[in-house]
Parts: C-alpha cells; structure tokens; sequence
C-alpha cells in the first residue's frame, strides 16, 4: 500500500511541478493531471477510504503515522504551498473531479503570498469551487501524558533507505529544476537552498549505489520536459566527472547545484522558440543565445546565488577558444569547472532527443566534438571520454550472443564495458537474482562484444556499436 501511495504522492508533486511550466490545458498537464485523479481513486478503492488525507509535520509528508520520506523529499513545493495556506495537511475524496483538481493546480501558482489565516484559506478554495479537497488545521501534540502509540500518529519514522532509490533521486533533482524555472517565470526568488539540497541528495546516491541507476532514470523521450531533464543530466553528468576525478563533497555539492540551474534564463525564453522543430531565424536564434546572459542576471540577483552557479549560467555556452556566446572580454579567465560543464552540456545535448533533431550515439558526439577545434578543453574532453566511454553507464545495449543489459561502469578500455545482463540470449528477461554482471574487458569474454546501443528516441530504438 505504501508503495502505491508513494508513488501517487510523487506523481502529484510532479504535476505541481509540470503546471508552473505550463498552462493547465497544455497536454502534458491534462495527461498528468488525468493520470493523478485515477491513481487517486484507485489508491481509495483499494485502501477502502473516502478521502485520502496527507498531513504536514516539521516539512514532513505523514499518512497514518508515517513518515513520508520520499514523497517529501520530492513534494517542497506541496509543502511550501501548505504553508501558505496555514495549513496542517490537505484531504483529498476519492470523487475529486478533474475541474476541482486543476482548480487547485491553478491556486498552486496564483497564491504569491501566504493567506492571513486558514479560514480564509478554506473561504478560498470555496470561493474557487473546490469542496471536495479539504485542508486541515496544524497537528498539535496532546498537552497532557501520552502512550508511544498516541506519539506515532504523527511521528512515526520510516528507514531513510528510500533515498537511494534512482527513481526518487531523479524526481526530486527534476522537481529542483521544475520548480526553480517555474518560480522565476512567476515573479518569485529561486529557492536556491532547495537546489542544494537535492544536489545533496544526488551526491550521496553516487556514494551508496551507481551512477547507472540515476541514469537509467534520465533518458527521456518527450520533447516538452527536456530543457528541465537537460539540466538533471548535464548536473548528473559533471558530478560524476568529478567523483571520478576524486573532488571533495564540498566541490561536488557546489557543482551539482549550480549544473542544475545553468540554463534557468531558458524559462524567460517563449515556448515557441524553445520548443519549435524547424529551423529558427535569426531573430529566433538570438532570443535562444540570450538565455545565458539572462541566467547569469537571474542568480545575480539572488542573495543565496554563488560564484560558481553564475558563472554556469553565463559560461556553459562560451568555447575553449573564447568564442560563442555571451562575448566574453579577453582579460576574462574561465574556470575548469565551466569547461567541464560546457562538456557535459553538449555531449547531453547531442545524445538526447529533441524536436528538431534525431538522437546521436556517443560515439557520433565524439567524432563531432573531437574535430570542432577550439571548441572544448583538450585536456577535459579526453577525460570525458575515458571516464563516460562509448556506452555510457545507465544505457540500454545488446551483446554479441544476442543477449541485453544496461552498462553499470566502463570496463579498461572505453568499448568494452561492464553490463549488468537483464535478458538471456532468446530474449527471455531474466528474474533480478538471475541478473549478472559481464565484464567485456576480461580476458574469458573477449570473443563477445557489444553490438548495439538500444537508444529510446531513435528511428527504430536500435543503433549499431
């Protein structure tokens, strides 16, 4: 049951999220939004509850006692909307109609500031004809002598083993961005702490479990997300550079929460630029070409901005050679990390699809990168390779003898990686404790090889090695 509610929770942070991108009848909030409502009666149904209700604690989601702790971690903007609404938890009944529930999608984005009570908070939400999500007063812990049963109501705690969950992690950077991107094209600050946060959370997945995992999580193939999904794997990307390169936690938190916003000025950019499959005019180049600038004013004016994460913004567009743009005074000197961020930004953006492009193997990004001369860091570019290699962990690929699995690290040399092996030669998938891993590089397996790269996006989802 847990599970289930878990993954309703995440699903509706989701959609929070997607609806500070876009307006409610933009398809991928109604797909969304459509999806949320019938999880939700479905989750009622089976828990055998009229109305599902979801308290707030110390920032924490609560249902029945427990701590939430993944939906929490991914669900700040629930919260934070809670709080605005002085608010101790919301009730939603399983005969919740799609109108109510974007009506309140809608109050997600039109509240800029905190209510003066929660009664009129509720005078609100029926003044928007939503009756039928409910929001609570503030638990209050019991004044007199209560049993340890009486306390976990509330206060129960789960184990915090969710946290390395990939999908978790992925929906919590995405949210980061979503939200980021979302609040400025509002009007409101960027929540800055809540970017660090989330790109604490994605360094200490690299030290419990694979980047593979996280990145299995990234790939993705609908075009209206990718400028929030470029920035989750281009921050993914440079973290796991720089762990590879063996760079302190402190370096590594900085570089992650600062890949995650560098291209934030791309939410002032209008969506018919951003997202047009033809070819753009100058005009229409020029307006794409400002989001670095743009980026670079919008963390300025932060008071919780650093160095670091401005000079992502300005930077990750500007050439080894000093070329590109924004124009970049001779006397400026560019940090290595920018040069390894503009790696990462480029190599995510020849990999992934887009809708005026088809998706490129790695291989194919290479070739591209390695003859642009002046375009890269010589030094850093060649790192790159060698550290991602030609099938970069997290990957989809099929061996020789016919069998599939995804890449969980590069092996000794750059083509001959390990695979964990998900499906038998016939094509039959194999159970997890089944699973193994085949490591390319040793000596007992040099008469098989990787033969194609199973890519989602591509023309036929197979490209050969």
């Amino acid at each position: 049951m847990y599970e289930k509610l878990n993954n309703l929770l995440i699903l509706l942070c989701r959609t929070i999220s997607t609806r500070k991108l876009y307006f409610t009848e933009h398809p991928k909030v109604k797909e969304l939004s459509t999806d949320c409502i019938k999880q939700l009666r479905e989750f009622c149904h089976e828990a055998r509850l009229d109305k599902l209700f979801i308290g707030i604690v110390d920032g924490n989601l609560i249902f029945e006692g427990k701590n939430l702790v993944g939906p929490s971690i991914v669900g700040r903007q629930l919260i934070l909307f809670a709080e605005k609404l002085h608010c101790g938890g919301f009730s939603f009944s399983d005969s919740t109609s799609i109108r109510e529930f974007n009506s309140f999608l809608d109050l997600t984005i039109e509240l800029k500031h905190p209510t003066e009570s929660l009664k009129v908070s509720r005078e609100l939400l029926l003044k928007k004809d939503i009756q039928s999500i409910e929001i609570a007063q503030h638990y209050l812990k019991p004044s007199g002598p209560t049993t340890r049963d009486q306390e976990s109501i509330w206060h129960g705690q789960d184990s915090a083993s969710s946290l390395q969950s990939p999908t978790l992690i992925y929906q919590a950077l995405f949210d980061a961005v979503a939200q980021a991107h979302g609040d400025v094209a509002g009007g409101n600050d960027v929540d800055i702490d809540n970017t660090r946060s989330v790109s604490e959370y994605m360094l200490h997945f690299f030290t419990k479990a694979h980047f593979a995992d996280l990145m299995q999580n990234i790939h993705y193939p609908d075009y209206d997300s990718y400028t929030v999904g470029h920035s989750v794997r281009v921050a993914a990307l440079a973290v796991y550079i720089g762990h590879a390169f063996n760079w302190s936690e402190d370096t590594l938190l900085a570089v992650g929460a600062a890949g995650l916003l560098h291209d934030i000025g791309k939410c002032r950019t209008p969506d018919e630029i951003l997202f047009k499959p033809g070819r753009l005019s100058k005009e229409e180049f020029q307006a794409i070409m400002d989001h670095s600038r743009v980026g670079a004013e919008i963390l300025l004016a932060q008071k919780n901005s650093t160095p670091l994460d401005i000079a992502f913004a300005w930077g990750h567009h500007i050439r080894n050679d000093g070329s590109g743009y924004p124009h970049q005074p001779k006397w400026a000197v560019r940090h290595p990390f920018t040069s390894l961020l503009q790696i990462c930004d480029v190599f995510e953006a020849l990999t992934a699809v887009r809708p005026y492009k088809p998706i490129l193997t790695p291989h194919m990004a290479y070739s591209i990168m390695l003859t642009d001369r002046g375009g890269f860091h010589p030094a850093l570019l060649a790192s790159f390779i060698s550290t991602i290699g030609l099938y970069p962990p997290g990957n989809q690929v099929k061996i020789s003898d016919g069998s599939e699995g995804f890449v969980t690290a590069v092996g000794d040399t750059i083509d001959r990686p390990h695979v964990r092996i998900t499906s038998d030669q016939d094509g039959i998938e194999l159970p997890k404790h089944e699973q193994y891993i085949l490591n390319l590089s040793a000596q007992k397996n040099r008469g098989l090889h990787v033969e194609e790269l199973i890519l989602t996006g591509s023309q036929d989802g197979l490209l050969t090695a």
